[in-house]
């Protein structure tokens, strides 16, 4: 039922947009007649007008009829019907009724007002025509005496009237054909207005697909308001933002305020017709800007935009390459260093062996034995220095070229093989030991980081000369930044401060007396170094002792301290 209904009130749709809009019109004022038919029957039955309720029953069949042929798609004949029911209801009244003076006349104008509606203009004057002639035809009859009403009026009457209907439809045609060139207008407006709004939807489906795809980028366009407008970009993602986040939103709602405040005086110059770019950090990330005015075309800036473009791996790559450039011009000033060192230091043993040799020749000749023999233990023992200074060398040469693979192990164990190296030397000098247990575990070649310790508590108990017991500690600071720092301490002879970074340096040694070669620290510090850590001495000069300080990739720390004197050296003084 509701589905018939709904049926009934819904007007036939057709191919053409005008015929749609006639039929539309040609259905209400169908289900209008029939509603007024209806009612009108009903009160001229109850007041016993038989005629006019025949009269009207008649033309609401025919009304009925126009309504089932406008179903039919029966457009121009529906109408015909209908206007000609119309024409022929009102003459019907006037027959039976008071003639041309009936009340019943003033229907023609709104069958006028609904023919300027639904007819063309040839099709509306020739309703006209017919009104006026059938208006003549009810006067005509009306003087001759063939209705019920005699007529009353002066003949000019006639001409009056069809004057009122005449310029009645002319009025109603003109407004309905104004209307309809309006109508026309609206509706080529929205056709305009749809396709330039299709047009812009294109244009910006395409700008947003060409800034979703530049690589490391995001584009965004302000207004004068500072508001975003559009906001997009693979990079707005990987900066915890989405389009929606920014899109009509001002720059200090969106945005951190200071981060706004450092770009807003860039963004109102852009909008002032500046083109300029930046770079600029964003958290942890480096951004290339380039400002773009907006122009519309009268001249006028009408929005900023600006292409944000991540630099970050760029600015790494500046960074690291001057750092690979500074690190280079440092080995080639060790390297220069060192040339001159090792041309210098082994120069020395071979001046030795060279002057030594003159005097052997001269003892052989004059037959001085006792000299020659002073002279061998001589050359000897140059050969064996620069045999020492050529494995140092060697050794220092190997740090970083030939390496383990890394493991993790725990420092303890690290210093416990050191002291098990170093456990003749440690009971030779009855040195005490002091360990912080449970030191972290640290990342990186085993052996090598067991050469740092050895070299470290070797020199600690060559330079306890101030001391009959050596006491040298080993243990862990936790600095605030939460990276463990490292030390072996002494309470020896100590270091002035002029020579904290000479030290490190190869053959450099305090003492030329002192044991060994001068290599040891610069072994040391080269294996810190590819280790990717740094090492340093503190100590506050002559009797003050040292402090060598040393960080190391770690997983974890939890120092505590532990003794170990030198009874037990061989054996536990590794601490662990």
């Amino acid at each position: 039922m509701k589905r018939m209904l709904a049926n009934v009130l819904q007007p036939p749709r057709f191919n053409d947009e005008e015929q749609t809009r006639i039929a539309q019109i040609q259905h209400l004022t169908l289900l209008v007649c029939l509603g007024i038919a209806g009612v009108a029957v009903v009160i001229n039955t109850l007041l016993g007008r038989s005629l006019s309720a025949t009269a009207l029953l008649i033309s609401g069949g025919g009304t009925l009829v126009a309504l089932f042929l406008l179903y039919a798609r029966r457009l121009h004949l529906s109408i015909f019907v209908l206007l000609s029911v119309l024409i022929g209801l009102t003459a019907s009244l006037q027959i039976i009724g008071r003639g041309a003076h009936d009340t019943v006349t003033s229907l023609y104008a709104a069958v006028i007002v609904i023919g300027s509606l639904l007819l063309n203009r040839r099709a509306f004057i020739a309703m006209g025509i017919a009104i006026l002639l059938v208006l003549a035809a009810i006067v005509a009859a009306e003087t001759y005496g063939w209705t019920h009403s005699s007529y009353d009026g002066e003949p000019g009457d006639w001409f009056d009237l069809a004057a009122i209907l005449t310029l009645t439809a002319f009025v109603a045609r003109v407004l309905n054909e104004r209307l309809q060139r309006s109508h026309a207008l609206v509706r080529k407006s929205v056709e305009t207005l749809g396709l330039q709004a299709e047009a812009l939807r294109a244009s910006e489906e395409r700008y947003r697909i060409l800034a979703a795809n530049l690589p490391d980028s995001a584009v965004l366009i302000f207004d004068h308001d500072l508001r975003f407008v559009l906001a997009d970009g693979p990079e707005l993602a990987a900066t915890g933002y989405s389009k929606e986040d920014l899109e009509c939103r001002s720059l200090y709602e969106a945005v951190p305020p200071e981060f706004a405040q450092q770009v807003e005086g860039n963004i109102r110059a852009v909008l002032n017709g500046k083109r300029f770019t930046a770079e600029i950090p964003y958290g942890d990330r480096m951004y290339h800007y380039h400002y773009v005015p907006l122009i519309d075309s009268r001249g006028e800036v009408k929005y900023g935009m600006v292409l944000a473009r991540n630099v970050t791996t760029q600015h790494q790559a500046q960074a690291e390459r001057e750092r690979l450039i500074a690190e280079l011009e440092q080995r080639n000033a060790e390297l220069e260093r060192f040339t001159y060192t090792v041309s210098h230091d082994l120069r020395s043993p071979l001046i030795t062996i060279q002057g030594f040799l003159g005097y052997l020749e001269r003892d052989l000749q004059e037959g001085n034995t006792e000299r020659m023999q002073n002279d061998i233990q001589r050359i000897s023992a140059a050969v064996r220095k620069m045999e020492r200074l050529l494995n140092d060398l060697l050794e220092l040469s190997r740090v970083g070229r030939l390496r383990a693979e890394p493991q993790c192990v725990s420092f303890n164990v690290v210093v416990q093989e050191a002291l098990e190296l170093l456990a003749g030397r440690i009971a030779e000098r009855q040195a005490r030991i002091s360990v912080a247990e449970h030191m972290p575990v640290v990342h990186g070649d085993r052996n090598r980081l067991v050469e740092v310790v050895q070299n470290l508590v070797d020199n600690a108990i060559k330079f306890c000369d101030n001391q009959s017991m050596p006491n040298i500690e080993i243990g862990v600071i936790n600095e605030s930044s939460g990276a463990p720092l490292f030390f072996v301490r002494d309470h020896g002879i100590g270091i002035e401060p002029q020579y904290h970074e000479q030290i490190f340096g190869l053959f450099n040694k305090l003492d030329p007396r002192s044991e060994g070669t001068g290599v040891g620290l610069a072994i040391v510090r080269r294996i810190i170094d590819v280790h990717g850590g740094r090492i340093w001495v503190d100590s506050h000069g002559k009797g003050a002792g040292a402090t060598f300080y040393f960080t190391l990739p770690v997983v974890h720390t939890h120092p505590r301290e532990v003794n170990h004197d030198r009874h037990d050296a061989q054996g536990s003084s590794g601490g662990g």
